[in-house]
C-alpha cells in the first residue's frame, strides 16, 4: 500500500516501510530511473541498442502463439489447415504479426466504412475485403478463420510509420 508523504506532493509515493525504501514513481511496481540507460519492462530490462531486436522478437512469440493454440484444445469451428498454418509461418519468418480480430469488431469497420458485410454469414474473403478497406492493400497480409470463428490476421509491423496493432 502507497501512502503519501506530507509535503512531498501528491505523484510521489513511498514505496517502503516505516520508512525505508527510495522516493520516486513507481510504474506496474517496478522502480524507473531516468539515470539508468536500461528500461525496466514485463520481461526484465533491456538495453536500447538491442530494444528493437527485442520487440521483433516478442512480436514473432505471440504471433507463433497464436499459431499454435490453433492445433490445440477444443474447437467450435473448422480449424485452419496445415497448408494454411505453414502460410502464415512463412509470413511470421518474413517479418509479419499474426493478430486476431472478431466478427464484431469487423461489422463495426464496416459500418464506418459503408461496406455490405454479413456477421452471421462472414468469409475470409469478406473480412480482407473489410481490412483492406480500413488499413489498405500492403498492410494485409492473408487472414484466416480461428477454431473460436474469430479471424486471423497477418498483417504488416508497421502501419502509416507506426507501430501496427488493431485498434480496439
Amino acid at each position: 500500500m502507497a501512502s503519501y508523504a506530507r509535503g512531498r506532493g501528491g505523484s510521489r509515493t513511498h514505496a517502503g516501510r516505516f520508512g525505508f525504501g527510495s522516493w520516486g514513481p513507481t510504474v506496474g511496481g517496478q522502480r524507473k530511473s531516468s539515470g539508468r540507460k536500461t528500461v525496466q519492462g514485463p520481461t526484465g530490462s533491456t538495453s536500447p541498442k538491442y530494444r528493437m531486436v527485442s520487440d521483433c522478437f516478442a512480436n514473432k512469440i505471440s504471433s507463433y502463439k497464436t499459431l499454435y493454440n490453433q492445433t490445440r484444445g477444443p474447437a467450435r469451428f473448422p480449424r485452419p489447415t496445415p497448408q494454411i498454418l505453414n502460410t502464415f509461418s512463412n509470413l511470421i519468418d518474413k517479418g509479419a504479426i499474426v493478430q486476431t480480430c472478431s466478427t464484431s469488431q469487423l461489422s463495426k469497420w464496416a459500418r464506418m466504412k459503408q461496406i455490405n458485410f454479413n456477421s452471421r454469414n462472414a468469409s475470409t474473403t469478406a473480412c480482407k475485403n473489410v481490412l483492406n478497406k480500413k488499413f489498405g492493400k500492403t498492410t494485409i497480409k492473408a487472414v484466416a478463420r480461428t477454431k473460436s470463428g474469430a479471424f486471423m490476421v497477418a498483417t504488416s509491423p508497421t502501419w502509416k510509420g507506426k507501430i501496427f496493432s488493431f485498434p480496439k
